[in-house]
Formats: C-alpha cells, structure tokens, sequence
C-alpha cells in the first residue's frame, strides 16, 4: 500500500489544525470560564449541524428530503437528541423514497 506524499502532508495538516483549535478552545474556556454566551453556543451547535446538512438536500431535493427534515425536527423535539433526530430523518427519507416520493 502506499500514498501520495500531498494526502499525507493534508491529512497531517488537517490533524495539526484540529488540535490546535481544540486546544485554543481548551484556553478560550479557561479564560473566558462559562459565560452564559459561550453556553448558548455549546447548548445550540448540534442543532446548527443538523440546519446546516439539511439545507442543501431540502432545497435541491424534492418530497422525500421534505418528509425527512419534518421527521428529524419532530423526533429531536419530541426525544430531545440529535441522534435519535437524525436517524429518523434517515429513515423518513429511505421511507419516502420506497413508497415513490423523489
């Protein structure tokens, strides 16, 4: 097996990047300590994800990424997850599309 030395100097990057904004968050959190700013923004950056891969299928796509993301923000609401969420926008969309719906 082997690989392009331009993928392993990326992948390397990538992880230098990774750590150092973990450990940038690690200091911003000690400094900054839990104010109630940065709690709404831990407390609201799951659902951020969740908006931000459903915007693009919901306005590229037709009836089953609709019935997905209904299935998806009653679930999160009724269960209060992201996980149980997301596997039911998953499963609506597989669902729709089985039954015909694009």
């Amino acid at each position: 097996m082997s690989a392009n030395p331009e993928t392993l100097v990326a992948i390397f990057v990538m992880a230098l990047t990774a750590m150092v904004a973990k450990g940038g968050g690690f200091l911003a959190m000690r400094w900054l300590g839990r104010h109630r700013f940065i709690v709404a923004i831990l407390d609201h950056a799951p659902g951020a994800v969740l908006v931000s891969a459903a915007v693009v299928p919901l306005t590229q796509g037709g009836g089953a990424f609709l019935a997905g993301a209904v299935a998806a923000a009653v679930v999160t609401r009724a269960f209060g997850g992201f996980t149980p969420g997301l596997f039911a926008a998953v499963g609506a969309v597989a669902l729709a599309r089985w039954a015909g719906i694009t």
